[in-house]
């Protein structure tokens, strides 16, 4: 037996950065990434770096830039609510089985113990509608609230919601990040994960549902309003 070939986890390393990138604007809409330089940047070779860029490229992060390479793909509104119509059942069907398996005994409060310090951390610093978010603390915002609902998924004890989802985090983090860039029109995210979780914690499994519609059909109102007025001033 040959011993494994570590570079798919260094080609998974090198897509998070990338995507981090767009995240806190480092890379933007129209940007050129230029695979030599971004190798020089992470200090790796080029060849976990192709490896990234072409897996961005197949799920429409990234399109072609003519003969020079690839560059930051425009957030296209519609597929954006389209993914959020198939988000929303799934994420109401992660919470209500999170709840049912809390009524039932089969998870206790303490598992949910990493998601509630998660909440309680955000709910505190929540910024305000006219705070401008510092580049380097919104990706991790917007990583933070992946983290709450893909935690809801792993608790459900159903992996099949999990894996349908997976690929299109990227382009919830992106159109996370048009709303939080927005001031103005930020929405109240974390408090909204705080009912969601209680109602989970108290074995709610109806209303821990109904919540998780709800936030996903307003999360998807927000998004679409950001980008679609993106689109018509860019």
């Amino acid at each position: 037996m040959k011993p494994l070939d570590q570079e798919p986890a260094l080609t998974d390393r090198v897509r998070d950065a990338i995507v981090d990138s767009i995240l806190d604007g480092t890379f933007q809409t129209g940007d050129r990434l230029a695979q030599e330089a971004l190798a020089a940047r992470l200090n790796v070779s080029r060849q976990p770096v192709s490896h990234a860029l072409n897996l961005l490229k197949g799920q429409g992060v990234l399109v072609a830039f003519g003969r020079k390479g690839l560059t930051v793909a425009p957030m296209d509104p519609v597929l954006v609510r389209q993914l959020y119509q198939l988000r929303g059942p799934l994420d109401a069907l992660a919470a209500r089985l999170s709840a049912a398996r809390i009524a039932s005994g089969e998870l206790s409060k303490r598992d949910l113990g990493g998601l509630h310090a998660l909440v309680t951390r955000y709910t505190q610093d929540r910024p305000g509608n006219k705070t401008v978010i510092p580049p380097r603390e919104l990706a991790a915002r917007i990583n933070a609230d992946m983290q709450f609902h893909v935690t809801l998924y792993q608790l459900s004890g159903n992996p099949l919601i999990e894996d349908v989802t997976r690929a299109h985090w990227v382009h919830f983090r992106r159109s996370m990040r048009a709303v939080l860039t927005t001031p103005a029109t930020r929405p109240p995210a974390w408090r909204e994960h705080r009912k969601i979780l209680d109602a989970v914690l108290c074995g709610d499994a109806p209303e821990a549902e109904r919540l998780s519609i709800q936030h996903c059909q307003q999360a998807a109102e927000k998004a679409t309003a950001c980008l679609t007025n993106e689109g018509e001033t860019s």
